[in-house]
This record gives structure tokens, C-alpha cells and sequence, in this order.
């Protein structure tokens, strides 16, 4: 750490390290403060104890725009402050890694206020959808908070922004305490953040938006058999008033907006592309499952529309999963190289229902 002076009358004088006595006092203070979290801007709201499948992570940071922070504190005395540390972290990313938004948001109220509650509908989607798009992304910044940062903890840190996706970034920070009389001063000392930006920013010139033409390209060259549907699929959906919307991304992302009959969005039928899988579509409705019952359509349209897709043998686990949890969470994905176009035309045929029965 650069050196610290004070100067008084009598002179400069360095001030005193104070250390912490717990690890809760770093995180209770970056809890408070979670701007102090570098890449955290002033509007992120924080969330201590988040639990997860190996236990709870210290601290979950969403800022406005739903990016995701995960922290993890520990002080220079605990033996894990080294290697478990890393460990530790990865694992409680991993848990995040395609985690449900709406159990994302369950968990967070669990421990705090609704992080949505504040918002208008509007603004409160957008954060949604932003946080669904991280969580199934596992675009994740990943915080080591101690209290002194040792030379084989930022050896790793190094190590890991160059060997990791540029989904990810690892990033140490030292929080280092000390006291000048009644003075307190609070000393951060970062590590990782400028090879952490360097990777993102590579990542960043490889975005595109993946509108139709692109979208298409793309598959024709990179998984010739799903094309035939995919035409199949912008056709018809075209007929029935779905209109496709590309997304910025460095890998082939959109969808189509389901909305109901006043013009509010249900979800999406998003097309997106997986390793192993190839294009595949994907029912969300998360959008349906966050209104209040007043707003939804009613029950019968709704049980109409996943009979409808029982009907369909590719989607019938689909309806199966939408059923058992209310629309909450995503739906097993469909390879499109699989549907024929009678499957496409009925998926299409039930989802104008949807949007177009009388409320």
C-alpha cells in the first residue's frame, strides 16, 4: 500500500493501521457502502447473507442497470484468505450461474427489502430482465475483500482474469483501516480491475445485434440443419404478429415479445444459441408470473394455451414445467433442428391464442 500523511501543525505524520477485529465489520461496511466496490455505481443496493446451496455468500451488490457483484470477505489472518477464498467464490458463482430470477429475487427478500418494490412496473422489468440476462449468462464481477492483499492471492487473481471467460471478472481489494486520533481513514488498494476492464473491453468490440439478417447468417453458416425452422419460425411467427428482436451480445441472442391484446408483454419466445444443443427456443414468461392476478390473463385462457401445447409432442415437458410452477420458471429448451413445421405452426398457433382470446 502507497504510504499515507496527515499533515498538522506540527508536521506530516503517517497515521496508525487499525485492522478489523471480524470479518463482519468488512462487510457489514461495504453492505453500507457498496460503491466503495469497484465497478459498483452509486444507485447498487446490497444484500449480506445471501444464501446459496454451500452456505451464504457475504454479499450480493445489483446496481441499476442489474449487474451482478458477488463479495466474499475475509481478513489476512484467516488461513483462507489464500487459496479456499478463490475456491469459495467460484462456488457460489457456479450457484448463480442460470439461477431463476424469480428465485433470485425470492432469495434477496428473504434477507432485505424486495429490491423491485421501490421501482415503476417499467423500470422494475427492465432490472428483472437485466438480472435474468446475468444470471443466464453468468456474467458475474467477483469481489475478494480482505484487509491486506498477499502476493500469491493477486498472482491468482492475475491468473484467473486471463484464463477466465470474458463473462467473468476477479478482482482483490485490500480495505485497509486506520486511525489518526479520532480521525478514521479508510484506504482502499485494488487489484485485478485494470486486466479484469481489459478483458471486457476486448469482449465488448465482439457485440453485435443480432437482427434477422445477422441471426440467419449466422446459423447458416454455424448450424445449417436448424435453418429450415428457423424460416419457418420467422414466417409464421410473422403471420401471427410476433416480430423478431435482436439483442446485443457477443453470442446469437433474441426473441420474439408475446404480448396480450392491450399490448402488455408476457414473455418471450427466445431463439438462442447453445454449445452441443445448436439454435434452440425458449419459452420465458417471467414477465406473466411477476403480474398480480388482476392482470394476468385470465385462468381458462391460460389453461387453453398450455393444453394447447401439451398437443405438441416437443413441447409437452415445456407445458409440463410452465404448469408446475405457475409460469415462473424458464422452460426446457427445444433444438430447433428438431421441430418440423407442423410443431412450429401449432407452438405459433397457440401463442396467437394466447395473445388474441378476449379477456
Amino acid at each position: 500500500m502507497t504510504e499515507i500523511l496527515l499533515r498538522q501543525e506540527n508536521g506530516w505524520t503517517a497515521p496508525k493501521v487499525a485492522g478489523y477485529a471480524l470479518e463482519s465489520e468488512v462487510q457489514a461496511l461495504l453492505a453500507e457502502h457498496p460503491a466503495l466496490v469497484p465497478g459498483v455505481g452509486p444507485g447498487a443496493r446490497s444484500c449480506r447473507e445471501f444464501l446459496t446451496e454451500p452456505g451464504p455468500i457475504d454479499l450480493v451488490i445489483v446496481d441499476e442497470h442489474g449487474e451482478l457483484t458477488l463479495v466474499e470477505c475475509k481478513l489476512a489472518a484467516n488461513p483462507q484468505v489464500r487459496r479456499e477464498i478463490i475456491g469459495q467464490l467460484f462456488d457460489y458463482a457456479s450457484c448463480f450461474w442460470k439461477m431463476d430470477v424469480n428465485d433470485f429475487l425470492a432469495k434477496w427478500r428473504r434477507r432485505g427489502p424486495d429490491l423491485l418494490e421501490a421501482l415503476d412496473d417499467e423500470k422494475a422489468e427492465v432490472l428483472r430482465e437485466a438480472i435474468a440476462r446475468n444470471l443466464s449468462g453468468g456474467r458475474f464481477r467477483l469481489v475478494l475483500a480482505a484487509d491486506d492483499l498477499n502476493k500469491p492471492l493477486k498472482r491468482m487473481v492475475e491468473y484467473l482474469n486471463a484464463m477466465s471467460g470474458p463473462e467473468t471478472s476477479v478482482i482483490a481489494v485490500a480495505y485497509t483501516r486506520m486511525t489518526h486520533g479520532e480521525v478514521e481513514l479508510l484506504v482502499p488498494e485494488v487489484y485485478g480491475q485494470e486486466s479484469a476492464e481489459a478483458k471486457a473491453n476486448r469482449s465488448g468490440t465482439d457485440r453485435v445485434v443480432w437482427d434477422l439478417p445477422t441471426y440467419r447468417s449466422w446459423i447458416q453458416q454455424n448450424d445449417s440443419q436448424a435453418i429450415a425452422g428457423f424460416d419457418v419460425l420467422v414466417s409464421a411467427a410473422e403471420l401471427a404478429g410476433l416480430m423478431l428482436t435482436g439483442s446485443l451480445a457477443a453470442k446469437p441472442a433474441a426473441g420474439f415479445p408475446i404480448l396480450d391484446g392491450s399490448g402488455q408483454q408476457l414473455g418471450t419466445l427466445s431463439v438462442l444459441a447453445y454449445s452441443g444443443m445448436g439454435t434452440s427456443v425458449e419459452l420465458n414468461f417471467n414477465r406473466l408470473a411477476s403480474k398480480p392476478e388482476d392482470e394476468r390473463p385470465p385462468a381458462e385462457i391460460l389453461q387453453v394455451f398450455l393444453n394447447d401445447l401439451v398437443n405438441i409432442p416437443e413441447f409437452r415437458l415445456v407445458a409440463e414445467k410452465l404448469r408446475a410452477t405457475d409460469f415462473k420458471s424458464r422452460a426446457p429448451n427445444v433444438p430447433l433442428r428438431v421441430l418440423s413445421p407442423g410443431a412450429i405452426d401449432k407452438l405459433v398457433a397457440a401463442l396467437k391464442g394466447l395473445m388474441t382470446r378476449p379477456r
